[in-house]
Order: structure tokens, then sequence, then C-alpha cells
């Protein structure tokens, strides 16, 4: 082959490796920036996220509350730039969804080569504050009832007097036992449901409840005094911000009690004079204080109110927040 053939072939092959590596560069330039928008977008969803979350818990203190919550969550995970709007929306009942979307834009690096200098990022997040319509016991929902009442967190309540006012009681609470969930006869499964030797079956919203009538105060003595071995102060069990929302700090303490929220038949705030039933209307939880809050003669359990955000374990169930019961709660991702 002529020698000037083979010049001809070489000056083609240049253009050809030229266009190859500007289309290379293009799309290492692409995978690059893509990956860091990308992560730049699972950044701002996890900052929505948390922020609709924080927002949903605290609505039940009111929406300028809930919007602080929020605004202050996304700035622990957000990033400065980003433009951050919070809107209350409805999902399950009214008003009880937190809605949180945040804009950010995230810079190109090689993609700039093409004119590409910038990515506009967006995420939403919603949460839903839920009340909580059936809970099961770990040894922690004790046989008495707390009639609905606008709890103050951090407050003293009594969570249980014998027959010594109107306000709340002991309940016959149904037990487990094998696979079925009998109704307890006589104190000892009362005072073995207070210690933790019987666990009590799954309690729910809206159902009907037999009081245990009668001076309780002997096998009340007996199964805190079971319970209890070493007390802990409150601020050991659990810490109290200035919104009244608790962080558990012992988990694990047996003064920390969930406590069924009740009614009478007619709705009202009267505890029974002798048989009857009451009905549930949510749940709380209390840390059983000692003496003088717990009496050593069992008549009286004084324990302070916590509210905190709880997390649905197996055997519960939640459903549309019911407000002004102060109930257990938790919020949701819904969208």
């Amino acid at each position: 082959m002529p020698k000037h053939a083979n010049r001809a072939e070489r000056g083609q092959t240049l253009p050809l490796i030229a266009v190859f590596m500007t289309v290379l560069l293009g799309m290492c330039a692409l995978a690059v920036d893509v990956g860091g928008w990308t992560q730049d977008r699972q950044s701002l969803r996890a900052a929505t996220d948390a922020a609709a979350l924080a927002g949903a818990s605290a609505l039940p203190q009111g929406w300028a509350a809930a919007q602080t919550a929020a605004a202050n969550e996304y700035a622990q995970n957000g990033k400065p730039g980003d433009s951050v709007t919070y809107a209350l929306s409805t999902n399950l009942t009214s008003d009880d969804s937190v809605n949180v979307t945040a804009t950010r834009v995230s810079s190109s690096y090689f993609a700039r080569i093409f004119g590409n200098n910038s990515a506009t990022l967006q995420a939403t997040a919603r949460a839903t504050i839920e009340s909580f319509t059936t809970v099961a016991s770990h040894q922690d929902i004790m046989p008495w009832g707390v009639m609905k009442n606008s709890f103050v967190p951090g407050q003293p309540y009594s969570i249980y007097t014998d027959n010594s006012s109107s306000n709340n009681g002991a309940l016959s609470l149904p037990y487990v036992n094998n696979a079925s969930c009998p109704v307890p006869s006589g104190a000892n499964p009362y005072r073995d449901e207070i210690d933790g030797a019987l666990n009590s079956c799954p309690v729910s919203t809206g159902e009907m409840l037999d009081v245990k009538p009668g001076q309780n105060a002997g096998p009340t003595r007996q199964g805190i005094d079971a319970r209890i071995t070493t007390w802990e102060t409150v601020s050991q069990v659990a810490s109290i911000d200035g919104s009244g929302n608790a962080t558990i700090l012992d988990p694990t303490c047996k003064q920390l009690v969930l406590i069924p929220i009740v009614e009478d038949p007619n709705g009202g705030t009267n505890w029974l004079n002798g048989s009857g039933q009451v009905r549930v209307i949510g749940f709380a939880y209390f840390v059983i204080t000692p003496a003088p809050g717990y009496t050593q003669n069992g008549k009286t359990v004084t324990g302070i109110f916590i509210k905190t955000d709880d997390t649905s374990e197996v055997g519960d169930t939640t459903g549309s927040y019911v407000p002004g019961a102060d109930g257990d709660t938790v919020p949701v991702l819904t969208a």
C-alpha cells in the first residue's frame, strides 16, 4: 500500500479519538455529578422526613409548637441555603399532619463544561400524628383506670385511690392465660398484674372494662413492693423539656407504667360506686413516685404524667388522632 494512504488513515483516526475522549469526559462528568445530586437528594429527603416527624409529634400542643419543632429539627439536618416550607394538612382526621417541602440547589462540577452549573432538587414529606387504638402489655399496663383529664406533663396525678375518692380506681383487667384472656377473680391476679407476674391482654380504645370494687389497698401495696425494689427519682427516669415532651432515660425502670384513660358509661368522669364498667378512650404513661406519692398502706398511688413519643410494637395498632384525650400517640410518615 502506498505510504500516503497510511498517513491518510492516521489523519482520520485522530478526530475519532478526540470525539471519543469528549464523550467519555462527558459521561464521567455526568456520573460524578449525578452521584453528588443523588446524595444531596437523599440528604434532603432525610431532613424533610425528620422535620415532618418532629412537627407531627408536637401537633397536640398546637400548630405553632408543631411548626417550631419541625423547623428546629430541619435546622439540625438540612443545609443553610435550603428553602423550606411547612404546612398543616389532613390525613386521617382534621389537621393531623405536617407537610415539609424543601428545595436545594446542588452544585455541578464536571458538568459545568457543558453549561450545566447546578441542579435544583426538591423533597416533600408528610407525617401524621396517630393515637394508639390497641396496646399490648409488656408487664407495664397497670390494672388501674385514670379518668379523662387535661394532663400536664411533669405534674403529679393520683393514678390509683382505694375507694377514697370518685376519681380513679382498680380495674379487673383481663390477663394472658395460655390462649385466653380471663377476667380476674379475687385479689391475687390484680396483685400479680401490678408486680408483673401476670401480663395483661391487649387493651383497646372503646373497650369496656370491669371496675374492681372493694378494698384493694393490701394487694396494691404487695404488688408495688414486689415490682419496685429500688426507687428512682423522676429525673432519673425521664427528662422533660420546656414544651412538655419527655425523653425516656431509663426505659427499663419499673416505675414507668402505662395506664388506661377511661370515662364512665355516660361519657363523664365519675368513678363507679360499686360494680360496673368504664370505657377506655386512650392510654398515658406515668412514672410512679415514691412516698409520700406512694403511701405504704397502698391506699394511694401517685404518678407524674409523661408525654413521650412512643413506638408501635407487636400487638399495637394505631388510628386517627383523638384530640383532648391526652393519650399515647405516635408520629408516622404517611407520604
